[in-house]
């Protein structure tokens, strides 16, 4: 086998020995010489901290002969933050080279991108956002930039499968090609991904090209620790024993805190900043860092980890801090509440272990099910098992919204010039060209989409509101917010609850804030501190459970095997599998009334989908319980034969959605252009995206080893 690093030209030799690296990477040995002996795409698959973001530039570098007349290598990241790391991270490589790197998003210097417009060289690293925007925008930039693009790079390659962004990355990359002169190599970056991701990830790539993958099973050791307090009834002692846990381990460690929604993240900073202020210590720095905090306040929190020197801290997070935004070193993860997939906590225990070599967790819990669902998930992490991330097959939502798109781009379309503009790749391949042409249909009714004389599209009255605001560029989905200020100074959002009203108390930057206003016309709450009294508590996430983890806590429950546990966990367990019993082939917990309720054991998906025909074969109310484990509802033993028996049609589940409204807005409230679909696509597109029917039909034949 030929030596990676004589393979490099000389630049990039001298450059790797002037910098003191001991090596290359085993990761990046392998790309080095994978893209000497192949022409494919590629995607790197490897732990955090293995060197992936130098095994994807080093090769492409290499290959470059000519930087000067465009755009050689355009770099897409998810977040602007991991720009900004990576920008910093390639800059100390690249100008030792002579090769010019420019940030390009929402907050990058403004000077730079002219200067870019004006000589396209070098490297972009730019959002998805920031690539619609100027596609919409200023197509001909496009067309100018990227004319003679080499290789693009896509980080966090697997934050996209399975999500709207994703399809419009793909989408994205279509229209990019549409003015590029050659056909440029993609590589991928992932720490997470499992073997059926592995073929996905494949298809992501829109060009004629094979892609092939390149993994590194290397990883650290692993260390937890599981920490089980059971919540009594209005008793907080549990709470605050977990607190304790969290604040002793941060007097000798930098920990990230990953609870399960944005309000226990407030909850826990909140918690620990007045126990850190009532033993008067400052020997940890506590912070908290989600989407609703100014960005000041964020990057605060990131610089001070970053530049923390020794100086422990803690930083309790939504999953903003989930991907590889470089905060310097964690020793260990504190994983609050049960993780909802494998892939989620895998992710997570990655940002530890940089300095010790030791990915290290402490999960807390408070409830059983839920000590249950995080045991299953690291027995999974363990074994190396991780979710699949399943691909949107007709996401009529986001090719609505990329018609549009394309429209104003290319200053008006025809019906035929957009179909073979949506026919560049393989995107949309599953969505029926008839389709296609009502969705147009449907939009030009709407006004979303106008038609001219010369049959040509354009952008429509009612699409103009949209195209007044950056959000248009994007796919995230956003609740409805309220801007709060204190003495005039805004200090983050909140989301918009019923009930919310003067007096209350709120959770904000770790701190307990006493309403003193609402004003709903501009959106504001006004706030000062609270001296007494609890927070508002917002409503909790809804994070989906995997159907792996649910398969995985039947199996431990049922094993009775729980001997490497604390006595307090084998005892809760037993209690758990002693309210457990086996009828008809199906499993029930007997509540303390005596009622049963079906534990089905199916991931969140399967156990909605299954909610729904217990509903549509008995026109009885059926409804989730407690973390969407158990199924409740009047006769539910014979709503079970009753649908085991029962002959649903495509039509009949068309008829149910088409008559349940609330249920419909429910299943398709995360989808942001939903407005721009006619109701019967958006039906389809639940049945098709929404719905478990194979494994939900697959369970009602129920488990032949269960009397």
């Amino acid at each position: 086998m030929a030596d990676a690093f004589s393979l490099l030209n000389r630049s990039l030799r001298e450059y790797i020995y002037d910098s003191g690296w001991q090596e290359l990477r085993p990761i990046q040995k392998k790309a080095i010489i994978f893209s000497q002996e192949s022409d494919n795409n590629f995607i790197l698959a490897a732990p955090t901290a293995s060197g992936k973001t130098e095994a994807a530039f080093l090769p492409a570098i290499n290959q470059i002969e000519n930087w000067h007349d465009g755009v050689k290598i355009l770099y897409i990241s998810p977040l602007i933050a991991l720009i900004n790391d990576q920008f910093k991270r390639l800059m100390q490589m690249c100008q030792d080279l002579e090769i010019s790197v420019t940030s390009w998003h929402g907050e990058a210097n403004q000077t730079k991108k002219k200067e870019l417009v004006k000589h396209p060289n070098g490297i972009v690293l730019i959002t998805p956002e920031s690539i619609e925007a100027m596609l919409v925008n200023r197509p001909h930039e496009a067309r100018h930039l990227f004319a003679k693009t080499e290789w693009i790079i896509i980080d966090e390659i697997h934050s996209f499968l399975g999500e709207n962004r994703g399809i419009q990355v793909m989408s994205l990359m279509n229209r990019l090609s549409f003015y590029m002169t050659k056909q440029p190599r993609c590589v991928g970056l992932s720490a997470t991904l499992n073997r059926e991701d592995f073929m996905r990830t494949k298809l992501f790539f829109q060009n004629n090209r094979e892609t092939s993958i390149i993994v590194d099973r290397g990883q650290n050791e692993r260390e937890h620790e599981i920490f089980y307090f059971p919540k009594q009834k209005s008793d907080e002692s549990s709470f605050f024993k977990g607190i304790d846990v969290i604040y002793n381990a941060a007097q000798a460690e930098a920990m990230l805190v990953f609870p399960n929604s944005r309000n226990k993240v407030e909850e826990i900073g909140s918690s620990l900043n007045r126990l850190a202020e009532k033993n008067k210590q400052n020997q940890a720095s506590f912070f908290v860092h989600h989407a609703s905090l100014p960005k000041d306040t964020r990057l605060f929190a990131e610089q001070f980890a970053k530049e923390s020197r020794g100086r422990k801290f803690t930083i309790c997070c939504t999953s903003t801090l989930e991907l590889g935004i470089d905060i310097g070193s964690v020793d260990s993860i504190i994983q609050y509440g049960p993780p909802p997939n494998v892939s989620t906590l895998s992710q997570r225990l990655g940002r530890s272990g940089r300095r010790t070599g030791v990915n290290k967790l402490r999960f807390i819990a408070h409830e059983g099910w839920e000590l249950l669902q995080g045991i299953a998930a690291i027995q999974l992490l363990e074994e190396g098992l991780l979710d699949s991330n399943p691909q949107i097959e007709q996401p009529y939502d986001v090719l609505a919204h990329q018609i549009i798109s394309l429209v104003i781009e290319h200053n008006g379309l025809t019906l035929g010039a957009l179909k073979e503009h949506l026919s560049r790749g393989n995107l949309w391949r599953h969505i029926e060209e008839n389709d296609l042409e009502y969705l147009v249909e449907s939009m030009i009714k709407k006004e979303y989409l106008e038609e001219m004389d010369n049959f040509e599209f354009i952008s429509g009255n009612a699409a103009q509101p949209m195209l007044r605001m950056a959000e248009f560029y994007t796919q995230f989905s956003t609740e409805p917010e309220l801007s709060v200020y204190h003495d005039l100074k805004n200090i983050g959002t909140i989301a918009v609850e019923p009930g919310l009203t003067n007096g209350d108390n709120i959770l904000l930057s770790g701190k307990v804030w006493q309403i003193l206003w609402i004003d709903i016309g501009k959106k504001q709450v006004h706030v000062i501190p609270a001296h007494k009294g609890e927070a508002y508590f917002e409503s909790k996430d809804r994070l989906d459970t995997s159907s792996l983890i649910r398969q995985r806590m039947k199996e431990l429950l049922l094993s009775a095997d729980w001997s490497e546990y604390d006595p307090s966990i084998q005892q809760t367990f037993e209690m758990m599998a002693a309210s457990v019993i086996k009828r008809d082939g199906f499993y029930f917990h007997l509540t303390d009334n005596g009622d049963p309720w079906l534990v089905s054991f199916l991931g969140s998906k399967a156990n909605r989908t299954l909610v729904y025909l217990l509903n549509l074969v008995t026109g009885r109310t059926f409804k989730q319980g407690s973390s969407s484990v158990f199924i409740s509802g009047e006769e539910i033993r014979q709503a079970l034969e009753q649908a085991s028996q029962a002959e649903v049609s495509r039509a009949d589940w068309v008829n149910y959605f088409k008559h349940n409204d609330f249920i419909l807005q429910a299943e398709t409230a995360y989808l942001k252009y939903q407005k721009l679909v006619p109701k019967d696509l958006l039906i389809e597109y639940v049945i098709n995206e929404s719905l478990a029917l194979e494994e939900v039909n697959e369970f009602l034949k129920g488990d032949p080893y269960i009397a």
